[in-house]
């Protein structure tokens, strides 16, 4: 791992292509980000607004692509390559938006840390595809979670269920070196849960195991379990297979 060769907090306004280029390898701890979705839709900034008069077509054809990015995948990564290829099945707008996607991706996998993580924002115009490109990219095996964030919003009649919904893929450097702060939040009042074995991760990263009856009027949480550990994280388990899948 080698140090940042940028502040932090630094904002560049320019392609993040020739940015990401720049930046040394394995310095960067967590990568989140929210690339074009391939809407083939034109946006336009609000009259009135500052930015009024810029637009940005989300909309992608081969000629769009860099012919030198096409052929450094083809040579360097022939199995993302076979990939972005097969979207041709999808339409020819969505391989190139691939191109686009991987050339930056390789970028991104080489200036992340081996514990770091990454969260790609998309949604599901592109999503079954982004997922094969971020598998050959950082691996199958660093794929940690595929988070669907749904919104609502009330739509004319159509012939589908709605679409609404975007997603996030969650990937490692490596699996085994990452770090993963678990989340825990207290079970609900109706819970069969309650009162079920736990599993506490002190700060020196010591496991403990027991069981906790949660005092009467709520379900347990963090200062009940052990109050006088510095807990850092907590999670309940179920006891048995049985419990798990009730």
């Amino acid at each position: 791992m080698t140090a940042p060769n940028f502040r932090n907090r630094t904002i560049w306004t320019r392609d993040n292509l020739d940015v990401l280029r720049g930046i040394n390898s394995e310095c960067v701890d967590l990568i989140y980000l929210d690339p074009p979705f391939n809407s083939n839709k034109t946006y336009s900034a609000p009259i009135g607004s500052k930015a009024a008069g810029a637009a940005f077509k989300d909309t992608w054809t081969l000629s769009d692509v860099d012919v030198a990015s096409h052929g450094e995948i083809a040579d360097r990564e022939p199995a993302l390559y076979g990939i972005i290829d097969a979207a041709l099945a999808h339409s020819k707008g969505m391989k190139a938006y691939l191109i686009m996607m991987a050339v930056r991706l390789l970028e991104l996998r080489r200036i992340l840390k081996e514990t770091g993580s990454i969260y790609l924002h998309c949604d599901p115009t592109a999503s079954s595809y982004l997922r094969l490109t971020m598998d050959a990219v950082f691996g199958a095996r660093n794929f940690r979670n595929e988070i669907v964030w749904c919104y609502q919003r009330w739509t004319g009649a159509t012939r589908h269920f709605q679409r609404m919904h975007d997603v996030l893929l969650f990937y490692t450097k490596d699996a085994k070196a990452s770090r993963f702060n678990k989340l825990a939040e207290p079970y609900s009042e109706k819970s069969k849960h309650r009162g079920r074995r736990h599993s506490v991760q002190t700060k020196d990263g010591a496991d403990l195991h027991g069981r906790h009856e949660p005092h009467e009027g709520h379900a347990g949480c963090m200062g009940d379990i052990l109050p006088q550990l510095p807990v850092q994280r907590a999670r309940w388990l179920p006891d048995t297979e049985a419990d798990r899948f009730a």
